[in-house]
Order: structure tokens, then sequence, then C-alpha cells
């Protein structure tokens, strides 16, 4: 066979090739995917509350209620950790930054280490002079982090306190 018709036979067949891959694109309508989604989406309506919460219901009092300290929840927690630490047989190290005469001194000076981030408690020891108020800070498992914290409160407050081991 002759080189010159075998260039035009593949040629006719590639351009009929493209032909039928591409008139039928020019004639066709272009097709919308967006007919197929719905944006919307439809839930089942949950129970309406007939109920209005009346005004007079609420207690006028509750400021004085949330202004008074719970330093009784602080000193139950502090119990029961360290209950549940002398079961395990481990040292924990809190630091007492001084003992008061007055409950309120103590728990002023609570309230402005607890603004400090430190976590501070007040503690009641009874003896023969009459009852005494310990500020501690604490607790604290390494012993490392429990003098760096000393050294802190003695460069803050300029107090002297003591590390204590339980």
């Amino acid at each position: 066979m002759n080189e010159i018709l075998k260039q035009r036979i593949v040629g006719a067949i590639v351009i009929t090739a493209l032909a039928a891959i591409f008139v039928p694109m020019l004639f066709d309508d272009p097709v919308t995917n967006s007919d197929n989604f719905t944006n919307e989406l439809s839930l089942p309506e949950g129970p309406i509350n007939d109920m209005q919460p009346s005004l007079d219901a609420i207690p006028k009092t509750t400021n004085q209620v949330l202004s008074q300290p719970v330093p009784a929840q602080v000193d139950l927690q502090t119990k029961a950790i360290k209950q549940s630490v002398k079961k395990t047989n481990l040292k924990i190290w809190t630091i007492q930054v001084g003992s008061f005469s007055q409950k309120q001194n103590a728990i002023e000076f609570r309230d402005k280490l607890r603004k400090n981030k430190f976590t501070a408690y007040v503690d009641s020891v009874t003896n023969s002079q009459g009852t005494l108020y310990r500020l501690r800070v604490g607790p604290e498992l390494d012993e490392k982090r429990a003098l760096k914290t000393k050294q802190r409160l003695e460069s803050l407050y300029k107090v002297k306190p003591l590390l204590v081991s339980e």
C-alpha cells in the first residue's frame, strides 16, 4: 500500500474519533447537578416548653448568699486528699505560710494567695492557748516544686514559710 494512502486513512480515523467525542457536546444542553441536591434540612419539631420562667420565683437574697465564703468545702477536700495520700504511703509537701489567731485574717491572706494562682487553704488547730488558723499552700508531691513555691512566697509576700511533709 502506498504511504500517502496510509497517512490519509489514519488521519480520517483520528478526525472521525474526535468528531464522535466533541460533536455531541455542541448539541446537548449543559447538565446542572444543582437540581439534584437540596440545602434544606428537615428536622422533626421538638417539644415546646409552655412554661415561662417567672421573675418572681427567683429569690431576692441571692447576692447575700453568693458573697459569703465557703471555707468548709475546701477543708473537706483537703482532708479527703490527705487521707487518700496517707493510704498510699506517699510523702506530700505543704508550705505553711503563717498561723493566725483570727480566722478573718487567715481568710483574707488566703484570698490574696488564690488571686496569684496559689492553691491555698486554711486549717484550724486547737491547743492550750486557743484556736490557731494555719494558712497553707499545696499539697505538692515533688519536694523540689514545693521548695520553688516556698521561694516564690518568700519573695512575693516577704514571709518566712515553713516546708512541712505529711
